[in-house]
Formats: structure tokens, sequence, C-alpha cells
């Protein structure tokens, strides 16, 4: 990655809608939680994402920032995020990759097919009916897809592409393929 590209990367993860571009989808709690575990696993210290205070989303990245840097934050959590969510449908990448290329969007029925199959407690809230108003459900993410995708679905629409779609198949792609390249050479 050269400077500039890092530069350009850090303002993208600055100045997003969503944190992290909304590659761990759920509510505060639960992304808080599951970036905890994944710095865990780089073998980073999550103490400094403490559970007891009250954190902005932007406090975090900045901190994210700090500690850890725009690269090892894209390839130790926004790359591998995608590829832990997509593991159970391979196909999605690609056709999505395929959508983007062309500059079309995917169907809402097809799109439906692609995502992670919805748990019982989420079964039974939508059952319920919506407890929250439109934004704030807008806001939240709930599959790896709504990262890429910007979608209505109360119409059943998909009304754009994210800006993180963008990223991620202008410049994180293309830096996957050159590390591998890197490595095979």
């Amino acid at each position: 990655m050269y400077a500039g590209q890092r530069e350009k990367l850090e303002r993208y993860f600055r100045n997003a809608e969503r944190f992290l571009w909304g590659v761990i989808p759920g509510d505060k709690r639960i992304v808080l939680t599951a970036l905890r575990a994944v710095l865990r696993e780089l073998g980073e210290d999550s103490v400094w994402i403490p559970e007891h205070q009250r954190l902005t989303y932007a406090m975090v990245s900045e901190s994210l920032l700090t500690r850890l840097g725009i690269e090892r934050i894209i390839t130790g959590i926004v790359i591998r995020q995608v590829k832990r969510q997509f593991a159970d449908r391979p196909e999605a990448p690609d056709f999505l990759r395929t959508h983007w290329l062309s500059g079309t969007l995917p169907r809402w029925q097809t799109l439906q097919s692609l995502r992670a199959p919805r748990t019982v407690k989420r079964r039974l809230l939508d059952a319920v009916g919506p407890t929250k108003d439109a934004r704030t459900i807008r806001q939240q993410t709930s599959d790896i897809l709504d990262a890429f995708l910007d979608v209505n679905s109360q119409f059943n629409y998909v009304h754009g592409w994210t800006v993180f779609a963008g990223l991620w198949f202008e410049e994180i792609e293309p830096l996957l393929k050159e590390d591998v390249e890197k490595h095979t050479a």
C-alpha cells in the first residue's frame, strides 16, 4: 500500500457512514463485542475498548487507527470479517463483483437468496413487528450484504451501492491480489 492510498483509506475510514463500513453486522453492543474478539485473535489487547464506558464509534475508530494503522485494520479486521461472513456462501462476493463491474444492481429476490439464514430470535422479532423507527433499522446492518448494498426492506427494493462496495472492489480486492502475487512470485 503506497502512502497516498493509505491516506485515502484513512479518510474513508474516518468519514464512513457506518462504523468499519458495516462489515460487523449488528447493534453497537454486538459490534464492539465482536471487535474485541477480533482484536484478541490478532494478538492485540482489547482492554482499550472497555465495556463499561460509553464509547462513540469515532473514539474507537481513532484508537484503531492509532494502535493498528489502516493497513492492519483493512487486512486484520475488514478483509477477515468479509471472508468469514461469506464463508458459507462463497458465490456471493463473485455475484456482487459481477454486478458492480457491469454497473447494475442485483434484484431484490436474488439478493434475499444470498442472505445468511435468520436466527430463531430474529424471525420471532420480525413476526412481532417493527419496534424501532426506520432510520435506526437502516443504520444497523443485519448481514454483510448490507455493507455492500443500500436496501429498502419496507418496499423490497435495492436502492444502490454503498461507499464500502466501491472501496472493496476498487481498492481492497486489488490489494488482496497484489499480496497473493507477491507470495506466489
